[in-house]
């Protein structure tokens, strides 16, 4: 299944309502289509999405929303996906209405809405949220003549509609799993959100020796040994170059031995493998975390490579580095995440910029609005530490 568009209204953080395009908005040319994977003669899919903004601008927020959506396609329900926190502050009487465009095969597109709200219960801890209206729309790819059309689903009859009387469906799943069911499909993705401050190896296995070389050239071998029938028990092997063998029997300690940058090398690049190898998805949070920028770029341009990407797998990251934005040839892949009066995604081919000025330094230079810290603020604060400096040094 690959997401082509979603779009997400009334959730309360948000000031407007969010839409993210994984669809390539601007022209596709022969020499920058490396980055994209082709649907249809007219859908292309970007293969990276990256969201950047200044702190607190809601980036996190944003990937949480994509987080929460995928789960729902995956037929898990709403209340116990833990990125259900998006929907928090939904009042008596509203309802938060998700958009979203997919296709699961060469043949169909799909639009499905979902509108939730929250059932108050007793007392807090009771109180649950319930889908209160849903329909699912198709339509054959080969009826698209124009790029407008590929979302446009006017005067079309829904296929199926959530009649609230489902002897079978709980009232917080999505009507989805019926032709999931039918279809033998699910959105394969992996989610590093609550990972981004966590260093422990999270998936144990046979570690590709290439992948520890790469993160720490000292590192003579790495293995991992598990107990088939009892699963907590491990058995890690290490050694550096000219040293003698270290044995370890628990992940906690392993932290002492290796990096901040190597152990969450270790669990963002097996994770691009797995989602390389399905076509699905990678999120993660603040990517360049315990990572200098040539890691970053490395794993970036695996998603941008078509002889390793060759299934179309999308990763979506935030990033507080502008410098690799200019690793990015287009610009529909990228949002400027804001926030004033409520978190709001601006896609970057919404704006002018002259193609001899970088990404980066358009950034940086607050030439997009938003980007940069206050002046007036930044202004403020340097008056504070001027001052201390005075009562210090009187």
């Amino acid at each position: 299944m690959k997401l082509l568009k979603v779009k997400a209204k009334g959730l309360n953080l948000f000031s407007k309502e969010l839409e993210i395009d994984f669809l390539a908005l601007d022209r596709v040319m022969r020499d920058n289509n490396d980055m994209l994977f082709e649907i249809s003669p007219k859908i292309y899919l970007n293969n990276v999405l990256a969201m950047i903004g200044i702190n607190a601008s809601g980036k996190t927020t944003t990937l949480k929303v994509i987080s929460f959506i995928l789960n729902m396609l995956n037929n898990e329900p709403i209340n116990k996906i833990e990125t259900n926190v998006i929907l928090d502050g939904i009042s008596s009487g509203e309802e938060i209405d998700f958009d979203v465009y997919f296709t699961d095969s060469s043949d169909y597109i799909y639009r499905l809405e979902t509108k939730i709200k929250a059932e108050k219960g007793m007392g807090s801890d009771d109180d649950k949220y319930v889908i209160a209206k849903e329909s699912l729309w198709s339509k054959k790819i080969t009826s698209i003549k124009t790029k407008k059309s590929i979302f446009d689903f006017t005067n079309m009859e829904p296929i199926q509609v959530r009649k609230g009387d489902e002897e079978f469906l709980p009232e917080d799943i999505s009507i989805i799993i019926a032709l999931n069911k039918r279809n033998n499909s699910r959105v394969m993705f992996q989610d590093l959100i609550n990972w981004t401050n966590v260093n422990l190896i999270r998936i144990l296995g046979d570690f590709p020796q290439e992948l520890i070389s790469f993160l720490d050239s000292s590192i003579e071998y790495f293995k991992v040994n598990v107990d088939e029938e009892f699963e907590q028990d491990v058995e890690l092997r290490l050694k550096f170059k000219g040293r003698e063998e270290i044995v370890i029997y628990s992940l906690d300690k392993l932290n002492n031995y290796l990096s901040s940058g190597t152990v969450k090398g270790i669990n963002v690049f097996i994770n691009a493998m797995i989602v390389l190898s399905s076509g699905g998805y990678l999120i993660i949070d603040e990517l360049e975390n315990h990572f200098n920028k040539e890691i970053v770029a490395t794993l970036i341009r695996f998603f941008m490579n078509k002889k390793v990407n060759k299934k179309g797998a999308t990763i979506i990251f935030t990033t507080h580095y502008p410098e690799l934005l200019d690793e990015f040839e287009r610009k529909d892949n990228i949002y400027i995440i804001r926030n004033n009066g409520g978190i709001y995604a601006e896609n970057l081919s919404n704006q002018s910029i002259r193609n001899d000025v970088k990404k980066s330094d358009a950034y940086q230079s607050d030439l997009l609005k938003g980007t940069a810290p206050d002046y007036y603020s930044y202004i403020g604060l340097n008056k504070v530490f001027k001052k201390l400096g005075d009562r210090h040094g009187a």
